[in-house]
């Protein structure tokens, strides 16, 4: 094997190792975005659930319950705030789901056909030196 072809196998195999590196990299950032809408999912349960039993708890108490009611009208305005935060967090996780991944898929294609491409020029190459 010349130079040349040394050359084409090593950059078609650094090609195919980037894309499985990137990849792997893209599928731990989408992982720990999945885990933390989890986790703000369940802290936005816990904080309504508490929410709810404050607005029970204000039922039985009626005499603190202008002062109380305030205060609950500002629980959920919060609640109703970190509620449209969802909207964000699923509209990433849409959008690397529904364009990152497949650019990615369409890079490993185009590196495939570019190894395939360069396979079979280094294959004319070495059959045409074994004729001479």
């Amino acid at each position: 094997m010349d130079a040349q072809t040394v050359l084409f196998i090593a950059l078609a195999v650094a090609a195919v190792v980037l894309v499985v590196v990137l990849s792997i990299v893209l599928l731990s950032i989408r992982r720990n975005v999945n885990q933390v809408t989890q986790r703000l999912d369940e802290s936005l349960r816990q904080f309504e659930m508490t929410a709810e039993e404050l607005r029970k708890t204000n039922v039985a108490v009626r005499g603190i319950l202008s002062d109380v009611e305030r205060g609950v009208s500002n629980v959920t305005h919060l609640t109703e705030g970190i509620r449209s935060l969802r909207g964000p967090v699923d509209v990433v996780s849409n959008v690397f789901e529904h364009a990152l991944s497949p650019a990615l898929v369409n890079a490993a294609s185009v590196l495939v056909g570019f190894k395939a491409a360069t396979s079979h020029i280094l294959d004319r190459i070495v059959r045409k030196g074994v004729r001479k």
